[in-house]
């Protein structure tokens, strides 16, 4: 009989081990899943934390001596690059080159364009601007004439002189040395688009216009006879002047020691060149004591090709200052705000702080 009671005893020690193992395993099971653990996968485990809802955030500042630096460094850039781009445009506003001189005008020119000039005139490539005007004036004048007049005609006489010799109409009434420079390239470029077949002149028109403003160059494209040069202006007059001028030297067997401006040289190819240039050369050479037209007509040409290109670029120029301008001013405007704010935190004391994002940058 004690037996049996001591076999109840152990069973009934071992049933309660039994449900205390269970109930601590569900315990902590509970526990964890309270934790954040989750069991991914098969038999794999992954902790994912997830942070206190309580966690402060930190907000970037910004102090009074951060952003009055940063307003001088703004306003410091923005007064040298005002003064910078106002200077240059004072200065190319005072470069008149359609009003200046061929002296002056070739003072602003390249070496490489004195040089092709010096060529041109059979003087000395280091030649400087007032004694190539005087070569030209020498060639243009017959030799006679200019020692009873104590000198050589003007530079204007000679312009009108290649003006009136390429046929050029209305060359009398003009009386700046840069209209009657027009008034030969003009001329010039007409009697190659006259020599030229249509898909040419087409061809050499589409090239001219790309040197113009939209509106002028449309007007070119369909312009005829003597409206060609009224279409002209900008980089589509240089364009037309450097090619006039590779056409003639090249009719005149000169061969210039720097490439001029080829933008038609395509085309150039094919036409041979304007009508009566094979005969104006042998007429320049044989004929004693007159102009010396295979000198005048492409040294002419050459002062025409280099004034156009300083007015073209004059123009480019000041329009990317100007658009420079209009920028500094929007950044002028912006540097207000910032100053108004910068003087608001100095009222509330420049000991404190505010919120980088409320600082207009």
């Amino acid at each position: 009989m004690n037996s049996v009671w001591i076999w109840l005893g152990v069973g009934a020690a071992l049933l309660a081990l039994f449900f205390i193992f269970r109930l601590s395993s569900l315990l902590k099971k509970r526990s964890q899943h309270k934790l954040g653990n989750h069991f991914v996968g098969e038999g794999r485990h992954q902790l994912r934390e997830v942070p206190p809802d309580d966690t402060p955030r930190v907000v970037p500042m910004a102090t009074y001596t951060e952003v009055k630096r940063e307003y001088e460094r703004r306003h410091q850039y923005w007064e040298k690059s005002t003064n910078e781009v106002l200077t240059r445009l004072r200065l190319l506003g005072r470069l008149d080159y359609q009003q200046m001189d061929a002296v002056n005008v070739l003072a602003h020119a390249t070496d490489e364009e004195r040089g092709n000039l010096a060529v041109i005139l059979g003087i000395g490539s280091g030649a400087g601007p007032m004694a190539l005007v005087e070569a030209l004036r020498k060639a243009g004048s017959h030799g006679l004439m200019s020692a009873m007049r104590g000198g050589h005609v003007p530079y204007e006489e000679v312009v009108k002189d290649v003006a009136r010799k390429l046929g050029a109409k209305g060359g009398a009434e003009a009386t700046s040395a840069a209209d009657l420079e027009k008034q030969a390239v003009g001329a010039a470029m007409e009697q190659m688009l006259a020599k030229a077949s249509p898909e040419e002149r087409q061809a050499m028109l589409a090239e001219l216009a790309k040197g113009q403003p939209t509106s002028s160059a449309t007007g070119l494209m369909t312009a005829t006879g003597g409206l060609v040069l009224a279409n002209l202006s900008g980089f589509g007059l240089y364009m037309a002047a450097s090619s006039s001028l590779a056409a003639i030297t090249g009719a005149v067997g000169l061969t210039l020691p720097f490439a001029v401006y080829t933008g038609l040289s395509s085309v150039l190819g094919v036409v041979t060149g304007p009508v009566g240039w094979a005969a104006l050369a042998l007429a320049a050479i044989f004929k004693f004591g007159g102009a010396e037209y295979k000198k005048t007509v492409p040294g002419v040409i050459a002062i025409a090709s280099c004034r156009a290109r300083l007015i073209a670029s004059r123009e480019e120029e000041m329009d990317k200052l100007r658009k420079q301008q209009a920028v500094l001013e929007g950044n002028a405007h912006r540097l207000s705000v910032l100053a108004s704010f910068l003087a608001g935190m100095e009222r509330a004391g420049t000991e404190r702080s505010v919120p980088r994002s409320s600082v207009p940058w």
